[in-house]
C-alpha cells in the first residue's frame, strides 16, 4: 500500500522542464556559486538537467530562484537573466515555435504544449478586433514564482524581438504579482506600459503581427519535434483534470455563444451524462465552471478597460446589460459599474 500512494504522489507532482533550471544554474555557477551548495540548498543534481526530457519538481525550481535571489543580490534576476537569453538554449517547445510558418500559428501550438513547459501554468491565446493576447494564467497561488514570471515575461519578448522581427512592439505587459522596487526595469525591457496586481500576467500586441513569417523555419525539424513532443504530453496529461479542460473550452465558446452541454461532451469524446458525472467527482458542477469562466473574464475586462459593459455582457453570453450586472454583484457583491470606478 505504502509503494501504490508513493506512486500516486509521484504522479501527481506538479513539474517544470529541466532546460529553465539548467540554463539559471548555469548562470549561477558562471557567478561563482559553488555546485555543491547549489545542490545542497535545492535537492537538485545538476548533471541530471542535461538529460533530454528530464522534469524537475515545481518546488524545487521555485527554491532554485530563491537560491539565485539570494546568492546574487538582485530582486529583478528574473528579467536580467529573461532579456539575456542565449536560443541555444531552447527547450523543445521553444524549437517548435519558432519552427512554425507564422507568429500566430506558432502561438496556436504554443498554447497546447505550454504544460511541457510549467505544468503549473496554463497559456491562453486569443485575438479580438484588434489585439492578440498571451495570458500565463497560474492554476494555484503557489505555483507562482515572480522571478519566474519575470524571466518567462522577459525572455518571451526578447526572443520575439531577435528571432521574429525586431520591430514587434508590445502594447502592454501584465503582471499578477505587485509592483516592485525596480519599477524601471521593467519599462527599459519590456519598453512599453506595464501593468501589475492583474488578473494574469499577460502580452499583448497588435493583431497585424500574427502574420509575421518566422524567418528561421525549418518545415522538416518542426515535424520531427511535434511528433516527439506528443508522446511527452501523453505522459503529463493525465495530471490536467476535467473541470480545467471544460473551463477552456468554455473560455473559448463564450463569446461564440455557445457554450452548451452536449457539444462540450461531445469535444471531450464523452456524454452529457459522464460529463456531469466526472465533474461531480472533482467536486464540481457544470454550470458552476461556466459562472468561473465569467467571472474571471468579466474581471479581466473591466481592468482592462478596452470594452464597454454592454459589450463585456455581449462577449460573456448575456442578452442584456441588466443581466450580465446582476451576475457580477452576485459574483463580487458589487456592481460592474461600481467596481469599474
Amino acid at each position: 500500500m505504502a509503494n501504490t500512494e508513493n506512486t500516486q504522489d509521484k504522479d501527481d507532482e506538479v513539474t517544470v522542464n529541466a532546460s529553465s533550471a539548467r540554463s539559471l544554474s548555469s548562470y549561477l555557477l558562471k557567478k561563482g556559486c559553488p555546485k555543491q551548495e547549489l545542490e545542497e540548498q535545492t535537492g537538485l543534481q545538476l548533471n541530471e538537467l542535461d538529460q533530454p526530457d528530464h522534469r524537475i519538481p515545481l518546488d524545487t525550481f521555485h527554491a532554485l530562484w530563491d537560491v539565485a535571489e539570494a546568492f546574487t543580490k538582485d530582486p529583478a534576476i528574473g528579467l536580467h537573466i529573461g532579456e539575456h537569453a542565449n536560443s541555444d538554449e531552447m527547450g523543445v517547445v521553444g524549437h517548435i515555435f519558432f519552427n512554425n510558418a507564422t507568429l500566430g500559428e506558432a502561438l496556436t501550438q504554443f498554447e497546447r504544449l505550454y504544460s511541457l513547459v510549467n505544468a503549473g501554468m496554463r497559456v491562453e491565446f486569443y485575438v479580438d478586433d484588434d489585439f492578440a493576447y498571451l495570458n500565463y494564467i497560474c492554476e494555484s497561488p503557489e505555483y507562482y514564482s515572480r522571478a519566474n514570471m519575470d524571466r518567462t515575461m522577459a525572455i518571451s519578448v526578447a526572443r520575439a524581438r531577435s528571432l521574429i522581427h525586431a520591430t514587434l512592439k508590445m502594447e502592454y505587459v501584465a503582471f499578477a504579482h505587485p509592483e516592485q522596487s525596480y519599477t524601471v526595469e521593467y519599462e527599459r525591457v519590456f519598453q512599453c506600459p506595464v501593468k501589475f496586481n492583474q488578473l494574469y500576467c499577460s502580452i499583448v500586441f497588435k493583431k497585424q503581427f500574427l502574420e509575421f513569417a518566422l524567418p528561421k523555419r525549418n518545415p522538416y525539424l518542426h515535424q520531427v519535434l511535434t511528433r516527439h513532443v506528443e508522446t511527452l504530453l501523453n505522459k503529463i496529461r493525465p495530471k490536467k483534470s476535467l473541470s480545467e479542460r471544460v473551463k477552456k473550452i468554455v473560455s473559448k465558446q463564450l463569446p461564440k455563444g455557445n457554450v452548451d452541454a452536449e457539444k462540450i461532451a461531445a469535444t471531450l469524446c464523452m456524454s452529457r451524462h459522464t460529463l456531469y458525472r466526472k465533474l461531480k467527482s472533482e467536486g464540481h458542477a457544470f454550470q458552476e465552471l461556466i459562472e468561473s469562466v465569467k467571472k474571471e473574464k468579466a474581471i479581466r475586462y473591466i481592468k482592462e478597460k478596452r470594452y464597454s459593459l454592454s459589450e463585456i455582457a455581449f462577449l460573456l453570453g448575456f442578452s442584456e446589460l441588466s443581466a450580465f450586472s446582476r451576475a457580477f454583484k452576485r459574483w463580487t457583491g458589487t456592481s460592474p459599474a461600481k467596481y469599474e470606478k
